[in-house]
């Protein structure tokens, strides 16, 4: 608990000093005075996407877990999601989303083996969801922001390829999953020699394990294709609904002009950049590649409070709010849980 309220303090005085940066010597009733003049129907369309992105990955959730497990409520799925954003944007590169998730499912009754594998089935679908949904932006938008931000190509490259080894990954340890162990094996034994692990030989039998129960689970998810076409659409909702956030404050204050999915497409490109820093809440980072990017779209004199109603509305507010719903107690569930069999 200690550490996490480290990474509290920490995430918000980065915040606040990549804001200063931003802000510099702007005077603070003028910032507050744009806040009084956003359009209040634009910024509630905003909070509404936010909600959205919330609601289908519940939704995305819930089928997951009915499939496998039937009797658990829609509420108990909706905190799951929102703990996981909770602790994704407290932790370094999201790494503590899952693992918590996980523990407040086998509290709501769930057991492990099928909290495992309902988890690692959603990250499979939207990892490939936004590898294709990258590659779209990659080939229909590249050339337009290369020509209007000077080293924007190195960034977005460096981000999709994070994401393509992430897909690659993946598909070595569904369809190759003995060359899956031996690159394992080298990796694990290359970072023991690095002094970068302890123990060689509980990584390795780790591993292994995980590897096994990927390739178990991409196995029987496979024998359901309507659910993954299903979930798919709803992930490319989601992503749809988290870029267009950008859109939304673009209007609040009043601008109009931009193609609705050129900002979509800066959005991405944001994700392409901050997931690949290993920061909590990728704090600086975030603000950083807005700035850098939706100066394109927004008067320099509003820029940083557009930035920081952005932030509010994708990070800070999901923050408070995720903290509060993982504290919340579950929901008992409905009846006797009916245990399936297959995703």
């Amino acid at each position: 608990m200690k550490k996490y309220i480290i990474n509290i303090v920490g995430i918000i005085g980065i915040g606040i000093l990549t804001l200063w940066l931003l802000f510099g010597d702007a005077d603070v009733g003028v910032i507050l005075d744009y806040f009084t003049k956003l359009s209040i129907r634009w910024t509630v369309v905003g909070f509404i996407c936010i909600g959205l992105y919330w609601g289908l990955e519940t939704i995305i959730q819930h089928l997951l877990v009915e499939r496998m497990q039937k009797g658990n409520r829609l509420w108990n799925s909706f905190k799951v999601v929102m703990s996981g954003h909770f602790f994704n944007a407290i932790t370094p590169f999201a790494s503590g989303g899952q693992p918590m998730q996980a523990f407040i499912m086998m509290k709501q009754g769930i057991p492990l083996g099928t909290s495992a594998s309902v988890l690692l089935s959603k990250f499979i679908i939207y990892q490939l969801t936004l590898t294709l949904y990258s590659l779209v932006v990659l080939i229909l938008q590249l050339n337009f922001f290369v020509v209007k931000v000077k080293g924007i190509i190195y960034f977005s490259l460096i981000g999709f390829t994070i994401n393509l080894g992430v897909v690659v990954v993946l598909i070595m340890a569904a369809f190759m999953k003995e060359r899956a162990k031996k690159m394992g094996f080298w990796l694990v034994n290359l970072l023991h020699k690095l002094h970068l692990i302890k123990t060689s030989y509980l990584s390795k039998k780790k591993m292994f394990k995980q590897i096994d129960l990927f390739h178990e689970n991409i196995s029987e998810m496979s024998k359901n294709k309507r659910l993954i076409v299903r979930i798919g659409l709803l992930t490319i909702a989601q992503l749809t609904s988290y870029f267009l956030i950008p859109y939304t404050v673009y209007r609040a204050f009043g601008l109009k002009g931009t193609e609705v999915f050129v900002i979509i497409s800066a959005a991405a490109f944001i994700v392409m950049f901050s997931s690949c820093v290993p920061i909590p809440g990728s704090s600086g980072v975030a603000e950083g590649s807005f700035f850098l990017l939706f100066q394109l779209f927004f008067p320099q004199a509003i820029l940083p409070t557009a930035v920081l109603c952005w932030r509010i509305i994708t990070f800070y507010v999901p923050l408070c709010l995720g903290g509060v719903i993982t504290a919340l107690p579950n929901q008992e569930n409905r009846g006797k849980i009916k245990m399936q069999t297959g995703i």
